[in-house]
């Protein structure tokens, strides 16, 4: 029996498997491991125990032959972590690095809510194997010149985001894109047209845009504007209906409360964020808050919400380009404000809460600022961090406890989360289905 001595004198130094194809992962995973020590987190505390891995499987059972101990000391084990709202891993050239800053960070599953399916399928061999991180993907609906167009044909047409005026007249009409990151659907005769190209791309879930649903009708009438609408409110019960008819789920862009409203009379699985984000001055709180109503008709739903409330820090933060120096903390002000009622009410029902990202940040981000907020303690936003999250992105998976007959899959953290969540930051040893990763510098 050989025992990695690199783990048993601390686990924090570079050590053990070399970042490996993934068949050589799955050969990794045929290694039986003796989990020696630790502090495991169970229910809301940590206990000690011994656990071991056979294959990809925890288990309590000493099997007949150990290749490896691993000695865990008097550090914490948790699940790994997961992101229920990111646009990653959809580009082969970065998927890899993506997969790779992700793992270091101890997110091991995400859901990529819109994205280029073409970049998807080629990515596929670099993430959902046992060394790279799992995802799930979705196709977007949005309607013609609606969000999120405007960057995905700035993308497809290569143009500089400094040059849109010069190109404006090319991106109002342009749809390089269409079938691949998005599809507009400005009819049910659209819909049942463009759905069967949808399933050909083999989506995990299907994301719907709804931006200011209120003011369709005009928002609508303007044919020189991209990305300032989202989907004719009008169409999404049906849309929502097609997509659970194919099993599909459902996570639904929002902006205002009138579109949380809608996505959940519509019976989504997911809401992507809460509403709010950068509230104007001369806006009435009442338009993004969340109210009992709204929330109790979430829960009669069975809606989550991944609050993705740290983009509102994001949204406020020096727009140099745009002439500001300084941070625009009114703004944020009010989104906090917003936020923290809007999640209350949540909480009084128990609507399900998830960790979401978005662009430019990661869960821990999120988790961060979401304790910075005062909405939930430390205790609670671990557990969102490790069982709410990963069982929103992968609901048929054993994934988010350490108990016998789940993945093996787990981090080990120097410190205790519930006494610091700033503990979270630095997993030294990470496990993903019996294969252990390898470590990252810092």
């Amino acid at each position: 029996m050989r025992t990695l001595a690199a783990v048993a004198a601390a686990l924090a130094i570079p050590l053990l498997l070399p970042h490996s194809p993934p068949d050589a992962a799955r050969r990794a995973r045929s290694r039986r491991y003796e989990l020696r020590g630790g502090w495991w987190l169970a229910d809301s505390t940590f206990v000690r125990r011994r656990m071991f891995v056979v294959d990809d499987l925890l288990t309590t059972r000493r099997p007949a032959v150990v290749d490896s101990v691993i000695e865990l000391g008097d550090r914490y084990v948790v699940p790994p972590f997961a992101d229920a709202h990111t646009h990653l891993l959809t580009n082969p050239a970065s998927a890899r690095a993506e997969s790779d800053r992700l793992l270091a960070d101890g997110i091991f599953g995400v859901l990529s809510l819109t994205g280029s399916a073409a970049g998807r399928h080629a990515a596929a061999g670099r993430v959902n194997v046992p060394d790279a991180v799992d995802v799930a993907y979705a196709d977007a609906l949005t309607s013609t010149r609606g969000h999120p167009i405007l960057s995905a044909e700035v993308s497809a047409n290569r143009i500089p985001w400094d040059s849109l005026q010069k190109y404006w007249p090319t991106l109002l009409h342009s749809h390089r894109a269409e079938g691949d990151v998005y599809f507009t659907i400005d009819s049910l005769a659209d819909l049942e047209r463009k759905w069967p190209r949808l399933r050909a791309n083999v989506p995990d879930l299907v994301k719907i845009y709804l931006f200011d649903s209120e003011h369709f009708d005009s928002l609508s009438r303007d044919t020189t504007s991209i990305g300032t609408r989202g989907l004719d409110p009008a169409l999404v019960p049906a849309i929502v209906a097609r997509a659970h008819r194919d099993s599909l789920r459902v996570a639904a862009h929002v902006e205002t409360a009138a579109d949380f409203r809608i996505a959940v009379r519509a019976g989504v699985d997911i809401v992507a964020h809460l509403p709010g984000l950068a509230p104007r001055a001369d806006e009435p709180a009442a338009r993004y808050q969340l109210t009992a109503a709204d929330a109790a008709d979430a829960r009669r739903a069975g809606t989550a919400v991944v609050l993705t409330a740290w983009l509102a820090e994001r949204l406020a933060a020096p727009k140099p380009w745009l002439g500001s120096a300084g941070a625009d903390i009114a703004q944020l002000r009010r989104a906090q404000q917003i936020q923290r009622a809007s999640i209350a009410e949540l909480q009084r029902v128990g609507v399900p809460m998830a960790i979401g990202s978005d662009l430019f940040g990661t869960a821990i981000t999120e988790a961060l600022y979401l304790e910075h907020l005062g909405t939930f303690d430390r205790r609670t936003l671990l557990h969102m961090l490790v069982a709410t999250t990963p069982h929103l992105v992968f609901p048929t998976r054993h994934v988010g406890r350490l108990v016998p007959g789940d993945e093996a899959s787990l981090l080990v953290l120097g410190c205790n989360p519930l006494q610091r969540l700033e503990c979270v930051r630095t997993p030294s040893f990470r496990m993903k289905q019996g294969v252990v990763l390898r470590a990252t510098s810092t």
